[in-house]
């Protein structure tokens, strides 16, 4: 019986000491060329949980929502990392632009990013204590199939949690002579907004 009970721990062991990712802080984190197979990337500071929730912007009959949630141990193909995931409404003078809240599908997602900011970090910021981090996630136009960038900053307005929204817009990468684009900018919105968590 003794035997039996040393073959368990012996199992167990293995299993438990051999089978884990080693972790590292995704402050820490390289780029994808230098990321180590199967690590786990981890928010250890736990920098993303205050952006999770429902944000919202609104300046008379137009409003910019988005969703922000948290995903954690999320395999890339290669390795393990936490990110934050989300969807957003845009309403502009009363008419939907773009809606994305209801996607599911999780290869096509909204907004997505796992890149934390410190104070000096492009787009620089003067206000920001040294240990404060915003958040930079992508914002997927599907209209125009454009991507963008959002830098996002906790902040807060009239006593409620907030967030500043930096969100900028890139061009198409490539034009060809004599079939240009059907868009050349984001058909969402660019520019700094606040959003006031709901």
């Amino acid at each position: 019986m003794k035997i039996i009970y040393i073959i368990i721990f012996a199992i167990t062991f293995s299993f438990t000491s051999f089978g884990q990712s080693p972790i590292i802080d995704i402050e820490q984190k390289p780029s994808f060329r230098n990321t180590v197979a199967n690590t786990y990337y981890k928010d250890v500071n736990n920098f993303m949980d205050p952006f999770e929730g429902t944000w919202l912007y609104t300046n008379g009959n137009t409003s910019y929502k988005i969703v922000l949630r948290k995903e954690e141990m999320v395999y890339t193909g290669k390795y393990y990392k936490d990110y934050i995931k989300g969807e957003y409404q845009y309403i502009e003078n009363g008419i939907e632009i773009a809606n994305t809240l209801a996607n599911t599908d999780p290869y096509n997602i909204g907004i997505s990013g796992d890149s934390f900011l410190k104070p000096e970090h492009r787009p620089v910021c003067n206000d920001c204590p040294a240990n404060e981090r915003r958040v930079q996630v992508t914002i997927y136009d599907r209209i125009s199939g454009l991507n963008g960038t959002i830098t996002l900053k906790l902040t807060t307005v009239n006593g409620q949690p907030a967030i500043e929204g930096f969100i900028w817009g890139e061009g198409p990468y490539v034009i060809i002579e004599g079939n240009p684009p059907a868009y050349t900018e984001m058909v969402i919105p660019t520019g700094t907004f606040t959003f006031i968590k709901q």
